[in-house]
């Protein structure tokens, strides 16, 4: 919510009798580890949170991508907060303060333990008093989430939503990434001057952000790239044993996963011991939404799915005491 907003509405409530604290607080942020130090961005609510979320950012972009959006509009981070969840975005090993790692360490299967370790340590620095912690990520992000969330960390875990992880890729972009990557020169691939179709069409996204998105870009490891062709097969193999709520989105003009019905569907039966599955397509968007007018209506989307996920633990002794 920008600032003219927040103080237009205080200004009607004032005159109502009401009050309300909106007063959220930010920082940049290291998790300590061993032998690793991983970077991020943390958003504070003004009063204890209703639960921690982390946010895995995708490939090619840092934690930043969080704290960016278009003219007028609040980022993820702010957002959040000021609807009580205290929010941390990571830096994924091989970007930020973990940038300089050896090539191999970039692999899924090495950067989830890494990730589960953060994500422990984070939950004991910023969830006290909350009701659980919340995985969410974007592309890449949102595959380690997902693999997160299939190895049952230490931390309360309340549930786990994705954006532009899909199950089947558009024709093409597999033999187009498989060049990008048989070109780099390095253990990189830079997306500097990419096709702006990751945003979607032209009228569904803000030109004026684009230099801001591109200052959140970071060369992207190749291993973890290799790791995302085949992220098909390692989703079918890792969904069953995923035992929280799961909401995966994708979206509507996304230039690599397919949203077709009949994939989405298929998506959403793989989910065998989530308590509920919630698969859909976002309208207007496209792959990197931050920069698409409808990202507001994503995150409150997501936000209120973690709302249900929240409801569910409060209430689930009960329904199981009547069946429910």
């Amino acid at each position: 919510m920008t600032p003219t907003i927040t103080n237009n509405m205080n200004r009607y409530l004032k005159r109502k009798g009401l009050t309300v604290e909106m007063v959220t607080s930010k920082e940049h942020v290291v998790i300590e580890l061993d032998g690793m130090r991983l970077s991020g961005r943390y958003a504070a609510p003004a009063g204890p949170p209703r639960a921690l979320i982390v946010a895995l950012h995708g490939g090619s972009v840092t934690s930043a991508i969080y704290d960016e959006t278009i003219p007028g509009e609040a980022p993820f981070l702010d957002i959040a907060a000021q609807l009580g969840f205290a929010t941390l975005a990571l830096d994924r090993p091989g970007y930020g303060a973990a940038a300089a790692l050896d090539p191999s360490d970039a692999l899924f299967d090495r950067q989830v333990p890494v990730l589960r370790a953060a994500v422990e340590r984070a939950w004991e620095r910023y969830g006290a008093g909350s009701t659980g912690l919340f995985l969410t990520g974007n592309s890449i992000g949102g595959m380690l989430a997902l693999c997160l969330a299939a190895t049952t960390p230490q931390v309360p875990l309340l549930g786990v939503a994705t954006h532009a992880a899909g199950l089947q890729w558009i024709p093409g972009f597999v033999q187009w990434l498989q060049t990008a990557m048989a070109e780099a020169r390095a253990s990189t691939v830079d997306p500097r001057g990419r096709s702006t179709a990751v945003y979607g069409p032209d009228w569904s996204w803000e030109r004026t952000v684009l230099a801001h998105l591109e200052a959140t870009s970071a060369p992207a490891p190749v291993m973890e790239l290799r790791d995302a062709l085949t992220w098909p097969e390692r989703l079918r193999r890792i969904a069953p044993g995923i035992p929280v709520p799961v909401l995966m989105t994708i979206a509507e003009y996304d230039d690599r996963w397919s949203s077709a019905p009949e994939v989405l569907e298929e998506l959403r039966k793989l989910f065998t011991a989530a308590p509920f599955v919630d698969v859909r397509r976002q309208r207007f968007a496209g792959h990197q939404l931050t920069a698409n007018f409808v990202a507001r209506g994503y995150y409150l989307r997501e936000l209120a799915f973690f709302e249900e996920c929240r409801v569910a633990a409060h209430t689930a002794a009960e329904r199981r005491s009547v069946g429910g």
